[in-house]
């Protein structure tokens, strides 16, 4: 009998360890406003502090903390460390109700008080009746509402952000649509000629943003100074009296005449539903809400952060309304974000900083003040990979306040996955690639880059070093520059180079694929339908980029020079880059561009020095037998499938192409949200 009790312990305590038999823990959170039931706790840092008593206690306890149906609300940031989180078989899970009910938020709610008289007297004639007025909460009173946004610059979260019933609101501008033209000044000044009078008087937080210089760049900066128009100047753009305005800088390389500006919080632009002032003396803040009177202001700079966690699930959750990003994951590994939406946020949704092995699965991100997620992890030096994901999931409505720069999806690192994914309708780009081996496949990008210029849907440049990545099976459909606006479908800028591009359909996209002086891509066996031209092809290391190359101190040379490009794995893995520097590093060569199908686009172009007898380029046709509404279809079709029939009888060597499976508009994102 002893024997057999033995060997019973022994089993129990084996099953255990695997986990077969070990129940969730579950420490449930009521939502704000319910009174917590038995065994529950009111707030998500009390479940966090439970979590770690009960891991004490046992280590390998499968525990969640299960939020309540409801709103949750943060006014500082869930933080976990190297203690926290769980195990590979047992996670430690962070969930709502499968239906989505349960929602995280950074934001303070606020309800009207009376207006002053004074504040009242002074508001647009559109807005009398409508504008509210509010007490901001203490952390919203900074003297400046943002930081400056500017190239290159920290994704510094702003003060406060105000939200209303139907999203994000905009602090008043002039004007209150589109932009005004800056008439040209010398460094951070300029002159707005039509300026209303007495528009910029007692104006303690006022701004200035637009396209300074270049279409690719918009900038936000702080007004320091407002005065009248040097009468004896001569500014190119300016037509008479003027208001001369300077910033608290210079934008990158000048002030172009007739610049697209506006300025931004200023009272006489709060003239419609959706936008807000403050006045920063009182604290006051006075909003013209959509849907109701309540307005919410963000609090907390983020919702949930991570440094060095390991194993844990976020699930099922709404998270919305930090003043930054709503997940940051530092360092650490398999952390996964499942089945969630995110946004609207002043930062980013989620942003995965060193970490493996984690990432997003199914979710939407919407309404992100900058990027809509960044993957950044594993090691370029040895090219290990991170691990990191984007899987069938929805982004849309990015870079609400980073209109440039901001994509949806940043990769940098080593072996990051974008898959399965819709990415549309946003000002800024879809992906942006920094790094090596990355692979995008499988994803819907539409309707994107709107207002801006010299910009792509899928970007990568300035780095000969940033090579392996694959751009394959993807749709890309509906970007389109206008006027004096040009935009490109794959842009690979500034001698990007080793990038493969193929199997993808481009449908009424502008410059689909664009080579700017690298070396070493692949274009193969895609499908071009009312898109070109197909490849544009070009060797600007000759010509006007060729400081880029000559210079050691060029960022072109430099990222070159910080790669160890000899080491026994980059050899083995890029043959051709070790020597780049002796094989004629200025031309825009050994570029692969065959079996592409051609359907009312135009083929190939070589300019600024690109030539044709540089690349390889063989089997590029059209449609053997196009069908009687291809131009029908070329104009108005979102359908993938009704082009998968063109390759018959071109004798192209296509790949598989998923044309059944590209459009994501319907399969990717939360499922409750879908």
């Amino acid at each position: 009998m002893r024997i057999v009790l033995v060997l019973a312990a022994l089993f129990f305590g084996v099953v255990r360890a695997s986990g077969a038999l070990a129940a969730p823990v579950e420490i449930p959170v009521a939502a704000e406003g319910m009174r917590p039931d038995p065994g529950a706790v009111a707030t998500l840092g009390e479940a966090l502090a439970e979590a770690r008593r009960r891991r004490a206690r046992d280590p390998d306890a499968a525990l969640v903390i299960a939020l309540g149906p409801g709103t949750h609300r943060l006014a500082e940031g869930l933080r976990l460390g190297r203690r926290d989180g769980g195990s590979a078989a047992a996670p430690l899970t962070i969930r709502g109700p499968a239906d989505g009910s349960a929602r995280l938020v950074g934001s303070r709610r606020l309800t009207p008080i009376p207006l002053d008289p004074a504040l009242a007297a002074r508001l647009p004639a559109a807005a009398r009746g409508h504008v509210r007025a509010y007490r901001l909460p203490a952390s919203a009173r900074a003297a400046r509402f943002q930081a400056p946004i500017v190239l290159d610059g920290p994704r510094t979260p702003p003060a406060f952000e105000v939200f209303d019933a139907d999203g994000a609101m905009h602090p008043a501008r002039w004007p209150s649509e589109g932009f005004a033209k800056a008439a040209g000044g010398t460094g951070p000044a300029f002159t707005l000629d039509g300026l209303p009078p007495g528009l910029v008087r007692d104006e303690p937080d006022l701004w200035a943003e637009g396209y300074w210089r270049w279409g690719w760049l918009f900038e936000a900066m702080p007004v320091v100074r407002v005065g009248p128009k040097d009468r004896g100047s001569k500014e190119k753009g300016s037509t008479g009296e003027g208001t001369r305005l300077t910033l608290d800088r210079t934008p990158y390389e000048g002030i172009l005449p007739d610049a697209p500006v506006r300025l931004v919080h200023v009272r006489a632009g709060l003239d419609r539903p959706g936008t807000w002032w403050r006045d920063v003396r009182s604290g006051t803040l006075l909003a013209w809400p959509r849907g109701g009177d309540t307005v919410e202001v963000s609090v907390a700079e983020t919702l949930i952060a991570t440094e060095g966690t390991e194993h844990l699930r976020i699930a099922s959750l709404r998270l919305a309304l930090a003043r930054g990003d709503l997940v940051r994951v530092e360092g650490g590994r398999d952390v996964v974000i499942e089945d969630s939406v995110l946004g609207p946020a002043g930062g980013r949704g989620a942003a995965f900083l060193g970490t493996r092995d984690g990432g997003l699965r199914r979710c939407d991100v919407a309404g992100t003040g900058a990027e809509g997620v960044v993957l950044s992890g594993g090691e370029r030096r040895t090219l290990e990979p991170g691990g990191l994901f984007l899987r069938d999931s929805r982004l849309t409505a990015y870079a609400r306040r980073w209109i440039t720069q901001a994509p949806g999806i940043a990769l940098d690192g080593v072996g990051a996955e974008v898959s399965g994914s819709v990415i549309h309708d946003s000002p800024a780009y879809a992906v942006h690639l920094r790094g090596n081996d990355h692979r995008v496949t499988g994803n819907e990008i539409a309707r994107l880059l709107a207002g801006a210029t010299d910009t792509g849907a899928i970007y990568s440049g300035r780095d000969w070093t940033a090579r392996g990545s694959v751009i394959a099976d993807n749709f890309l459909h509906d970007i389109r520059g206008g006027g004096e606006r040009e935009v490109k479908g794959v842009y690979l800028d500034d001698m990007a180079s080793g990038f493969t591009v193929s199997g993808n359909l481009f449908l009424r996209v502008d410059q689909p694929v664009f080579l700017g002086g690298g070396r070493d891509n692949r274009v193969e066996g895609n499908v071009f339908v009312a898109s070109s031209p197909a490849v544009h092809v070009d060797s600007r290391g000759e010509t006007w980029a060729r400081d880029a190359i000559t210079d050691p101190e060029s960022q072109l040379r430099a990222a070159y020079a910080a790669m160890p490009v000899e080491s026994p794995p980059w050899r083995a893995r890029y043959p051709r880059l070790p020597g780049l520097l002796y094989d004629r590093p200025a031309v825009g060569g050994g570029n692969v561009l065959t079996d592409n199908l051609l359907a009312l686009s135009e083929p190939f172009r070589f300019t600024d020095g690109g030539r044709a007898a540089e690349q390889t380029i063989a089997r590029n046709r059209g449609p053997a037998h196009p069908p009687a509404d291809l131009a029908a279809l070329a104009r108005t079709s979102v359908n993938p499938e009704d082009f998968a029939a063109l390759a018959d009888g071109t004798g192209l060597r296509l790949p598989a192409i998923p044309f059944a499976r590209m459009r994501r508009e319907r399969a990717a994102g939360a499922p409750f949200s879908r």
